[in-house]
C-alpha cells in the first residue's frame, strides 16, 4: 500500500515538472529598435490585438517553427511599424502600463525572439518541435460604465 502511494506521489510530481517554460527579459535595446521602427531581416513578425494598435508585437527568429495560434502574421516593413508607433505613443501618455521591449527565451534559455507590449509576461514553450507563445491578455481595457 505504501509503495502504491509513493509511486502515485512520484507520478504526480513528475507530471507537474513535465512542462518547461520560457520567459521574457526586459531589454532596452529591443525597446529602442521597435520605437525607432527597425525591422530586423532574420525575424518573422506577428501581432495580437487591433490592426491599428496591437496589444503585442512579436518577432520570432526565422530558424524556429512557430505555432501562430491567435497571432496574426505580417510582412512588417518600416512604414507599418512607424504607423503603429505613432498610434501607440499617444496612448502611452495616458496609460499606467507602458510598452516595453523584451528578449524572448525558450526553456533552455536560448534567445528565440523579441516582444514589444504593455504586458511583461507570456507563456512560452515548445510542443512537438514548434515554438508556442500564447497571446497576452490586455490588462489595460477601457471601462464602460452604464447608468
Amino acid at each position: 500500500m505504501k509503495l502504491t502511494i509513493l509511486l502515485s506521489a512520484l507520478f504526480l510530481l513528475s507530471s507537474c515538472q513535465a512542462g518547461k517554460f520560457g520567459y521574457l527579459r526586459l531589454n532596452k535595446d529591443v525597446t529602442a529598435n521597435f520605437e525607432s521602427c527597425v525591422v530586423l531581416p532574420d525575424y518573422n513578425y506577428f501581432y495580437n490585438g487591433p490592426d491599428a494598435q496591437p496589444n503585442a508585437i512579436l518577432a520570432v527568429k526565422k530558424s524556429y517553427t512557430f505555432k501562430k495560434g491567435l497571432w496574426k502574421e505580417i510582412a512588417l516593413d518600416k512604414k507599418q511599424l512607424c504607423d503603429w508607433m505613432r498610434m501607440i505613443e499617444p496612448d502611452l501618455q495616458r496609460a499606467k502600463y507602458s510598452y516595453d521591449g523584451y528578449t524572448v527565451y525558450n526553456a533552455e534559455a536560448v534567445d528565440v525572439g523579441l516582444w514589444y507590449s504593455r504586458e511583461d509576461h507570456a507563456t512560452i514553450k515548445e510542443e512537438n518541435g514548434e515554438l508556442v507563445i500564447y497571446t497576452p491578455i490586455n490588462r489595460v481595457q477601457p471601462i464602460n460604465y452604464r447608468f
